[in-house]
């Protein structure tokens, strides 16, 4: 019996967690986290923004409101619980 008369296991998909990814989230940022002591007040806009994008752009989050990430297409079979 050769190699190629051995029963294949099913190839599964492996998963690896990319500390890179824009996707990825650390265990201390949640929705309710606050990313800045800036509060908006409607006067200091350029200020405010300012603040969020270099606080996105530290935590790799930036390209999600600039447009660069679109919203990924579900394909059949995949995302669903």
């Amino acid at each position: 019996m050769g190699k190629d008369d051995e029963p294949q296991e099913p190839k599964s998909k492996e998963f690896i967690i990319d500390l890179q990814s824009p996707y990825y989230l650390h265990p201390s940022e949640s929705p309710g986290a606050i990313i800045t002591a800036i509060k908006f007040d409607g006067k200091n806009c350029d200020l405010w923004e300012q603040a969020i994008r270099t606080t996105l752009k530290a935590k790799n989050k930036l390209a999600f409101i600039d447009g660069k990430i679109t919203k990924p297409t579900v394909k059949e079979g995949e995302y669903l619980a």
